[in-house]
């Protein structure tokens, strides 16, 4: 008998010279026999028994890979045989067989190149699965068939998704992908690989709640894993979640020193109340936010105080404002001296004349001031600086409100009177620049002199106007009015409670009124960083106050057995676990054992709660990112499992 390395020899030519039958014969010859033979040349088996592991792994490898096209190429010649009648599938056969026998005689007895002929089956059919799943997926969505798109991510991912479908389309993709790909190994194989594809998506599930039913149980006994139930707790109870952390993430202190708490950064009612219960059922909580509240009181207060004036600050403010601007105004009335009054008193007349000027109040106004100003005038028609000065401070105490009575009154002709007050200013300040000098300064140099034109002093020695005065007065006064405005609103935020400091605690309703009420009044009184500190104010304490009343609080015992309803939701799902009777009796038992570890993810969550970008890591959600990077592998494992566990040399 000829040895085995003539018979493939023999094979090879019939095979070349396209003799089907003999080359079928001579297959079938080969593999009757046994896999050595006394005189068979012994180079294949000296390879696979000699040769290294990483050689044989990947001969190993090619070999697999090589098993997928062959069977490939038998199925493509069998369809062939169909449409042709000729028997093409037999011959490709034949050889695959040959080509395999030849492999499991030189390499049978290595592990190392089993290992890899396994790989090299299972690298080879997982592209299988995606591009069937990709054509049933494309066919879905154009059909407009959501439940078959789902099969399409089924088959793509050996069952372990489906976007849309339920178990049981899982079940149905991991069976089609599993068959298909074991049927390329080995046709006779297709049915256990579609049995095994099936199972996968199932043991999958039993596995996940076995996980599941494991973590509940010791989770609550480490540390990790008492935040995970802190995180979970809050994303259950925020009214949304999402919404919540990123507002928690970007928080900080609106106010300098005023720290917020959880439920102020996050805006969120749902986590209102659930501060407002574990500030109920936790003394040292409500201690830390008693505490922390107090601090946002101070801080609140102690920015208003800083740019508003108290007595002492505004006393020096006044007092170096009078220091710069007393002596300029002694000077200016000075000079004015006797100011003529006709256009003064003509003006006013004018105005008493005007229809539009008929009212009582105006009347009354126009002529009290005009007959004041009248009673001081002298002979020539004039009348003293000093005095039209004195009659001007009367003016502004109407229009600032400063009097009473019908006195009083009188600020709603405000109009009128503030034209009143310009008259008398151009009066005086047209006086101021055409007055002498004394004649002991006529003796001075000449630049010092009088100068005939402009009736003023000239060089270095110039004098001041009266409206230059009356602007570096206001100049001078604008920041001493905006510490008196702000303190204005600081005494009408004040409520009559006190915190913990005895500081009196400010009010967001009467904060919120005031801005809505007088916010263009204010915007033109104040600089734009103090309008800036009111508006963060109101924003602090109306923070403060969704906090302290918005949102329903949670049941007590919720909070208080976070480790026990943790383990009923891990075994029982979110549903039964909620039933009342469910959370009393297996809650009771339960609390046996996780009484401690109840105790401390409270603490856990009282911290948190304390503490908006900790609560915003803990309430992070796994991301797209990581839940793709965990299905790769998954869907790996269960694509390959149908190849892996029908392979005869595994």
């Amino acid at each position: 008998m000829a040895g085995n390395d003539q018979l493939y020899d023999a094979l090879r030519r019939a095979d070349a010279a396209g003799d089907t039958a003999s080359a079928t014969r001579l297959s079938d010859y080969i593999r009757s026999q046994p896999s050595a033979t006394p005189d068979a040349a012994p180079t294949q088996e000296a390879k696979g028994q000699g040769g290294g592991v990483a050689e044989n792994l990947g001969m190993g490898l090619l070999r697999g890979a090589k098993d997928v096209v062959d069977t490939g190429a038998q199925f493509l010649a069998s369809g062939f045989d169909k449409i042709a009648g000729t028997k093409e599938g037999e011959r490709v056969k034949g050889l695959n067989d040959a080509g395999k026998a030849e492999f499991d005689k030189g390499y049978g007895d290595s592990t190392a190149a089993s290992i890899g002929r396994v790989g090299g089956q299972v690298a080879a059919t997982l592209p299988v699965g995606g591009a069937m799943g990709a054509v049933v997926k494309g066919f879905g969505a154009g059909a407009a068939l959501p439940r078959v798109a789902a099969l399409g991510d089924a088959i793509t991912t050996g069952g372990m998704s489906a976007s849309g479908g339920g178990l049981a389309i899982r079940t149905l993709g991991g069976a089609i992908s599993g068959g298909a790909q074991a049927g390329l190994v080995n046709p006779d194989d297709a049915g256990t690989g579609a049995a095994i594809g099936a199972a996968v998506p199932l043991a999958a599930r039993a596995l996940g709640q076995v996980g599941k039913a494991i973590g509940g149980v010791v989770r609550p006994f480490y540390g990790a894993g008492q935040d995970k139930i802190v995180g979970g707790a809050l994303r259950e109870f925020a009214t949304d979640p999402d919404a919540a952390r990123a507002a928690l993430a970007g928080a900080g202190e609106v106010i300098p020193g005023s720290a917020p708490t959880v439920a102020m950064a996050s805006g969120d009612s749902g986590l209102a109340g659930l501060s407002r219960t574990v500030q109920a059922n936790n003394p040292a909580f409500a201690g830390e936010l008693a505490a922390r509240q107090t601090a946002q009181n101070q801080a609140r207060t102690a920015a208003l105080e800083d740019v508003a004036g108290n007595p002492g600050k505004l006393s020096l403010a006044k007092q170096a404002r009078d220091d710069l601007t007393g002596s300029m105004r002694e000077n200016v009335l000075d000079r004015a001296g006797e100011v003529p009054v006709g256009d003064l008193l003509g003006r006013i007349d004018g105005m008493l004349a005007n229809p539009n000027n008929a009212g009582q109040l105006s009347q009354q106004a126009l002529g009290q001031f005009r007959s004041r100003i009248g009673s001081f005038m002298a002979e020539d028609g004039t009348v003293n600086a000093r005095a039209l000065y004195a009659i001007r401070k009367d003016i502004n105490d109407v229009l600032e409100g400063k009097l009473q009575g019908e006195a009083g009154n009188l600020r709603y002709a405000g109009g009128q009177l503030r034209q009143v007050r310009g008259a008398l200013d151009d009066a005086i300040d047209t006086s101021s620049r055409r007055a002498s000098v004394p004649a002991s300064r006529e003796l001075g140099p000449l630049s010092q002199r009088v100068g005939p034109e402009t009736g003023g002093i000239t060089g270095d020695a110039a004098q001041p106007t009266w409206l230059q005065y009356l602007r570096t007065y206001a100049t001078q006064s604008k920041p001493i009015n905006q510490m008196e405005k702000l303190s204005e609103v600081l005494q009408k935020i004040q409520t009559g409670t006190v915190d913990a400091q005895g500081n009196a605690v400010l009010s967001a309703a009467t904060l919120n009124n005031l801005l809505k009420n007088q916010g263009e009044d204010l915007a033109r009184q104040l600089a734009p960083e103090q309008l800036s500190l009111l508006r963060r104010l109101q924003a602090d304490l109306n923070a403060s106050q969704l906090a302290s009343n918005a949102g329903r609080a949670v049941g007590s015992n919720t909070v208080q057995n976070l480790a026990s309803g943790n383990l009923l939701q891990s075994v029982m799902g979110r549903g039964l676990s909620g039933v009342p009777a469910v959370q009393g009796l297996a809650g009771r038992a339960l609390n046996v054992v996780y009484g401690g570890a109840n105790a401390q993810i409270q603490e856990r969550l009282s911290q948190a709660l304390l503490d908006p970008q900790r609560a915003a890591a803990l309430m992070q959600p796994k991301g797209p990112l990581s839940r793709s990077l965990a299905a790769v592998p998954l869907s790996l494992a269960a694509r390959a499992a149908p190849v892996a566990l029908t392979s005869p040399n595994r």
